[in-house]
């Protein structure tokens, strides 16, 4: 699906070997050990052990049962029912479900709005709550990335543009995996016109050498997590003083935003959409602000 106005900037591509330096400095002895060892139990208290402790804490853990997963206002039923389909034995049956859905005349946008969107939520949601596997997640998202590649291009049939070509990079924090929600957003700005680079990249370096050598009037952060919200603040200020466009727009989104918006200020971004419909139009928007800002100051 990837066509001249957009580009995938994958992980590790430019062998940024520098960045993969490891120290091997001396390390420090601790003033005390930090474990002992005990000495062994007589075989007769192992047993006793087995019998009174640790086999009746397996057999309570395995009869305990799943956590039930908590659905929200956001996931329909039709989200929860295609979840199942999609980490089912079936590899076509996710692709008839959104079939039978188009011919009832549930429109492409529709879809990544209301179908893909709340599953990727919801498979999220059986993942934390022991519900399902690591695995199961990752073929599920694995299989609606494949739905959304093959309807990117009826959607871009319904192109609005809306921009004179500006250009943006989203992507998530370096480091992080791709996000699936970043991948609903870029086709949206894709067709609104905008030129797209995507991560993810493979390190700090990786990115800001990206941004100090190409033009790009928006970057667009998802933020899944908390994990690494200091690295992100510290990529922000070093995105601000070293890239190529001076007055860049600076645009996070994610889950963790609508929980906690105050996110934008403390890490020093422009704005936050949480819509991927109209974040492109919010990202020009916001161009358009900072366009202004600037030529009232007299820069260039």
């Amino acid at each position: 699906m990837t066509d001249v106005n957009e580009q995938s900037f994958a992980a590790g591509t430019n062998g940024d070997s520098a960045s993969m330096h490891v120290s091997r400095s001396k390390p420090t002895r601790a003033a005390k050990p930090l474990w002992r060892f005990k000495p062994a139990l007589p075989p007769v208290n192992v047993v006793r052990k087995f019998k009174t402790e640790i086999i009746p804490k397996i057999v309570m853990a395995l009869r305990s049962p799943p956590k039930p997963v908590e659905i929200t206002d956001g996931d329909s039923a039709k989200a929860v029912q295609f979840a199942a389909v999609v980490i089912g034995s079936s590899d076509d049956a996710p692709f008839d479900f959104v079939d039978n859905l188009l011919m009832q005349g549930m429109t492409v946008e529709a879809v990544f709005l209301d179908l893909l969107t709340p599953t990727a939520r919801h498979l999220g949601a059986m993942w934390e709550a022991d519900t399902t596997d690591f695995a199961n997640v990752t073929l599920g998202v694995s299989r609606m990335q494949r739905i959304l590649r093959k309807l990117g291009e009826s959607f871009l049939t319904e192109q609005d543009r809306e921009t004179g070509g500006e250009s943006a990079l989203l992507t998530v924090i370096p480091g992080e995996q791709h996000s699936f929600g970043l991948s609903i957003v870029a086709e949206f700005f894709r067709r609104s016109g905008w030129n797209l680079c995507t991560g993810p990249f493979l390190s700090h370096r990786e990115l800001t050498s990206l941004l100090q050598n190409q033009w790009f009037d928006i970057v667009g952060f998802s933020v899944c997590s908390d994990r690494r919200l200091n690295e992100l603040r510290k990529d922000i200020e070093d995105i601000r003083r070293d890239s190529r466009n001076r007055h860049v727009g600076i645009m996070l989104g994610g889950p963790m935003l609508i929980s906690h918006p105050e996110l934008v200020a403390s890490l020093g971004a422009d704005m936050m959409s949480i819509d991927a419909a109209t974040a492109p139009q919010q990202a020009w928007k916001l161009i358009t602000e900072k366009t202004a800002h600037a030529n009232a100051q007299g820069d260039k």
